[in-house]
């Protein structure tokens, strides 16, 4: 309270409110990172940035540079609407030959929520701070009440700002893109039959050991039982 007599917590309806309010859908972040090896440089450019086009993203950054070799690499930063972003990395994906490909999706909803209910009660805070301003008698109590509002309105933007990266990052999935011109693709070595029958020979022993592993400390932990038991 004020020494106008007015609260500033009366947006506590308005903060409890908007904390129970569902989600219209979840609130995912997608990004993705892929590596791709081509032996046809400008054809595999030209064939990622029309599969760009076609999903209605955009280039946030590139980095092209030329190796000892002659050959070319870049590095992009690419954003795409969620909705496009599935398809968009199946398109890239034919543009070379995958050396390296990973996605993440991090779900953000609870963080989201609580962003909008705080940002639903600082602007409850702001109504009533403007109102006490508009009533306030005395000069303390005007400055109180514009030293309160201002913090509030800082306050208020910041959580607005963070909503508004929220949103561009669910709206728009991030995939790191790069693209290595090679003379001849690197390989992919498939296990030989050795590998596998050596791999498997390894597991088994591995499990009888642990199996024998395990005997031995049953026995070693009766072992005064056993004693006195032979005794």
């Amino acid at each position: 309270d004020t020494a106008t007599g007015g609260s500033l917590l009366t947006s506590g309806e308005a903060e409890s409110d908007a904390s129970t309010r569902t989600a219209d859908s979840a609130k995912i972040i997608y990004t993705a990172n892929l590596t791709l090896e081509t032996r046809d440089y400008d054809t595999a450019r030209a064939a990622l940035d029309a599969a760009l086009s076609d999903a209605d993203g955009y280039m946030e950054s590139s980095s092209e540079y030329t190796n000892t070799d002659s050959t070319r690499s870049v590095s992009l930063t690419l954003r795409v609407p969620q909705d496009s972003y599935k398809s968009f990395l199946a398109a890239a994906a034919q543009s070379g030959s995958v050396t390296y490909q990973n996605q993440q999706a991090e779900d953000i909803t609870t963080r989201y929520m609580d962003t909008e209910a705080r940002l639903a009660s600082l602007t409850a805070q702001r109504t009533r701070l403007q109102e006490l301003q508009a009533q306030a008698d005395t000069l303390a109590d005007l400055l109180e009440i514009e030293s309160r509002l201002t913090d509030v309105r800082y306050e208020l933007e910041n959580r607005a700002s963070q909503l508004r990266l929220y949103d561009n990052q669910v709206d728009y999935a991030t995939i790191y893109l790069s693209i290595d011109e090679v003379q001849e693709y690197t390989p992919v070595e498939e296990p030989t039959v050795w590998e596998r029958i050596s791999g498997g020979f390894v597991s088994s022993v591995k499990g009888v050991g642990n199996g024998l592993l395990d005997l031995l400390v049953w026995v070693l932990a009766k072992s005064p039982y056993l004693v006195i038991l032979g005794g």
